[in-house]
């Protein structure tokens, strides 16, 4: 009996040996799962960084060629500030230059009446001239006349 025990308890031994190489066994699998698992996650995890990466650049290219678009924009509404304040300087401008123009009309027609005014002052110097000569004329002929009858008077006296 003694030996039916030693033989039971080898035979425990032994299976006990077997399932602890079972183990053993499912424990290197277990780990090599594990590694397998790790690499994979690993790959996964790469390849989600990548897309990300990918995609960060795709975004930040996106935000370059926006920033872009906002500086030309930008630069597009300074220009047409600038253009709106020549603008008015222009419609300033224009309107100084009617007023000059205005001015100018004004010094013509005085231009204009001197002119005529000058003319009128030529034809009345012609015509004191032609009054002086006629005056003088009508003295001469008035000393004829008196002197011809100065001279009928004396005769007559005579």
């Amino acid at each position: 009996m003694k030996d039916k025990i030693l033989l039971m308890k080898r035979k425990i031994l032994l299976k006990n040996k077997i399932l602890l190489m079972k183990n053993k066994c499912l424990l290197m699998k277990h780990k090599f799962l594990l590694m397998k698992h790790k690499i994979l996650l690993k790959k996964k995890i790469l390849l989600e960084n990548k897309k990300l990466l990918m995609k960060n650049k795709c975004l930040l290219m996106k935000h370059k060629f926006l920033l872009m678009k906002h500086k030309i924009l930008l630069k597009n509404k300074i220009l047409l500030e600038k253009h709106k304040n020549l603008l008015m300087k222009n419609k300033i401008l224009l309107m100084k230059n009617k007023i000059l123009l205005t001015k100018n009309r004004i010094l013509l027609m005085k231009i204009k009446i001197l002119l005529k005014n000058k003319q009128l002052l030529m034809k009345n110097k012609c015509l004191l001239m032609k009054h002086k000569f006629l005056l003088m004329k009508h003295k001469i002929l008035l000393k004829k006349k008196i002197l011809l009858e100065n001279k009928k008077l004396l005769m007559k006296n005579k």
